[in-house]
């Protein structure tokens, strides 16, 4: 059973990394793979029965906001946005000269790293 799994998560893991995958985009990959890895895992406490997956906790989605926003830096406002339902992420430099917007976490990511390193800012 053990190799069965071991199997299966390394074709998933290939299918899910790609060649020159950004190091700042290693930490949120790895968070992603982790949140699918562990809704295709049955609960512990689980008695078998229909039960719903347990939605992220507030707190824990603060916590990535936290993590994310230290990724792009001190000098980055972090906002998360939400209308009906479309979300989106957007992020803004301190002195108000940059604003980007981008439906997910990596993608925000990489263009702030081109923001920053095309335009000398320090993150």
């Amino acid at each position: 059973m053990p190799e069965e799994y071991e199997t299966e998560l390394a074709r998933y893991l290939e299918q899910r990394i790609k060649p020159n995958l950004s190091q700042s985009a290693i930490p949120l990959m790895a968070r992603s793979i982790a949140k699918e890895l562990a809704k295709k895992q049955p609960s512990q406490d689980s008695n078998g029965g229909d039960q719903a997956s347990p939605r992220e906790s507030p707190a824990d989605f603060e916590a990535e906001m936290h993590e994310l926003q230290q990724e792009l830096g001190e000098s980055w406002i972090l906002r998360f946005s939400v209308k009906e339902k479309k979300g989106w992420l957007t992020a803004e430099s301190e002195d108000g000269s940059q604003r980007v917007e981008a439906p997910n976490a990596a993608s925000l990511v990489q263009i702030v790293e081109a923001i920053n390193e095309g335009g000398g800012r320090q993150s």
